[in-house]
């Protein structure tokens, strides 16, 4: 058995490999190096979402010009090794909150199907399922589903994106999120309506309360 995880360590050595730079160091911690690891910035903020169905939402780090290159091989790049050590960042936001008492079930923004065809997975449900692992927390798979497909958000005036939106998200299994406190996991709120829209959904399906949790925020503080 050993020589055979030699062989494996061999074919592909990552326990010193930086996920996000793929250098290798002595100084990995949770698939990031140092160097990497000074080049984010750290808020575990709370964000403003002006929506009556959504408790709190939070985003781990802010969207410096590192954190965008990040996201955008993350999400457009193919690079979905990533969900790792971005789900071990967020974990933290989990930890410095003091949330993980508060949460029952884990869910996950959803992507339209053909949108996560063309894609190849969907990235949210990446971190949400590594991360549920990770602190040992039920995620719920397929429940809550994107029933239309819409254009990007971030391409939209505030009034089309609530729009666009509108009647997207459903929830399949009410039983399953009954009376739940809810942490809904997505990568990036750009304009806080998608978190809002799916929350929305899941309140209205009786889940208990909504918390967000996301790895960034490119919207405005107010």
């Amino acid at each position: 058995m050993e020589y055979i995880k030699s062989i494996h360590n061999l074919l592909f050595p990552t326990k010193n490999l930086c996920y996000l730079c793929k250098e290798t160091s002595d100084s990995i911690n949770n698939f990031i190096c140092g160097d990497c690891l000074d080049r984010l910035e750290f808020v575990h903020r709370k964000i403003r979402l002006d929506s009556p169905f959504i408790n709190i939402a939070y985003y781990t780090l802010i969207y410096n010009r590192y954190m965008r290159e990040i996201i955008r091989d993350y999400i457009f790049n193919g690079k979905s090794y990533l969900y790792k050590p971005l789900g071990e960042l967020m974990i933290r936001t989990i930890k410095e909150k003091d949330i993980i008492d508060d949460i029952d079930l884990i869910m996950y923004m959803p992507s339209h199907r053909r949108k996560e065809a063309k894609r190849g997975y969907n990235q949210s449900q990446l971190l949400a399922t590594y991360m549920g692992k990770q602190i040992n927390i039920e995620v719920s798979h397929g429940n809550l589903v994107k029933i239309r497909h819409t254009k990007d958000q971030n391409k939209l005036n505030k009034i089309e994106r609530l729009y666009n939106l509108s009647n997207s998200f459903k929830v399949k299994y009410k039983e399953e999120i009954r009376g739940k406190r809810i942490l809904l996991i997505d990568d990036i709120i750009t304009t806080g309506t998608t978190m809002e829209e799916c929350s929305k959904e899941l309140i209205k399906n009786e889940a208990r309360e909504v918390y967000g949790l996301a790895l960034t925020s490119s919207k405005k503080l107010t």
